[in-house]
């Protein structure tokens, strides 16, 4: 609004003075804002960012309200592999690239995009149907669940995330499909262990449910590689290799390969969900955009920190 100077009361100028002084607090809306005011918000994400390519993009919306850039209009991604014997049993066609009759009769992979306190970022949880006769260790009781203040599970006010390794903890893993040397035969590229979110021993009377956090940056382009899931055992390995290893990497572990085919419909979402996290991480509080992210320049500068008040705990 404009005032008039110190000394200068226009009470008693000129009545033109006056009028013309009328005019222009009525025309001070519609005169143009300076170049600072009229500059767009840093921080949105250029369109160039989002991978049209996806197939969730390419679908006709059914909730156009909705737009997320790794989801599009969808609350998560999931794609999922069966065996012959899950397909007869539950009435499904048999996937010609689904899991073999086995232990493991079902396996997804879940992306979805998720809120803790502040923090955002895309979790890749594996879900599926085991046999709960197999010799493996497993959570404590009928139905598990994590500790209800794990992050991105539960948001209660002053809780910080964390789950500690047990004895039970499964794993995630990928091999390279073409070792260059015994090392690369040995041990896997990428390896971590992970929390249960879940476990229900008897969902089915032979059957146990499981969903397990994943680790998008972990899964690796089935191209190259070979994603497996671990589950510890019931026997402790003795070999000098073993004590050396996890629990879900042991020679005694129950190990399942993840189909190509699953892994080939999931790995774009994956790579997405990765890219993204990192620009909503660094966003957030200044952590590493991914590699990828960084040579493609993606994001441009759409992913640079932005200072807000505290959050009210």
């Amino acid at each position: 609004m404009l005032t008039p100077e110190p000394g200068n009361d226009n009470s008693n100028a000129h009545p033109m003075r006056r009028g013309a002084y009328k005019w222009l607090l009525l025309l001070l809306p519609l005169l143009p804002l300076t170049s600072s005011a009229a500059e767009p918000a840093k921080a949105a994400a250029p369109v160039a960012a989002i991978n049209l390519s996806l197939p969730v993009h390419q679908k006709k919306k059914l909730h156009p309200e909705i737009s997320d850039p790794v989801t599009g209009d969808q609350a998560h991604i999931m794609e999922w592999a069966w065996s012959p014997q899950y397909a007869k049993r539950f009435n499904l066609p048999e996937q010609p690239d689904g899991l073999k009759d086995g232990g493991l009769w079902l396996i997804g992979i879940k992306v979805a995009r998720q809120q803790y306190h502040d923090k955002q970022l895309y979790t890749c949880n594996i879900v599926g149907l085991l046999d709960n006769k197999l010799p493996m260790r497993t959570p404590p009781g009928e139905m598990y669940m994590i500790r209800p203040d794990y992050a991105w599970v539960s948001d209660l006010p002053g809780w910080s995330w964390g789950d500690p390794q047990t004895d039970f903890t499964p794993g995630q893993l990928a091999w390279t499909r073409t070792p260059k040397n015994e090392a690369e035969k040995k041990y896997a590229t990428m390896g971590i262990t992970m929390s249960y979110l879940r476990f229900y021993r008897h969902f089915k009377p032979d059957l146990a449910f499981f969903e397990i956090a994943g680790a998008c940056g972990y899964f690796l382009d089935p191209v190259t590689h070979r994603n497996e899931i671990g589950f510890p055992g019931l026997v402790e390995g003795t070999s000098e290799a073993d004590r050396k290893r996890s629990a879900h990497n042991k020679s005694s572990a129950i190990k399942f390969d993840l189909p190509d085919g699953l892994m080939r419909r999931i790995y774009p979402y994956i790579v997405e969900a990765e890219d993204w996290s990192s620009c909503l991480g660094h966003r957030n509080s200044g952590s590493a955009l991914t590699t990828r992210a960084l040579v493609t320049k993606r994001f441009a500068n759409s992913c640079e920190p932005v200072k807000t008040l505290p959050a009210n705990r």
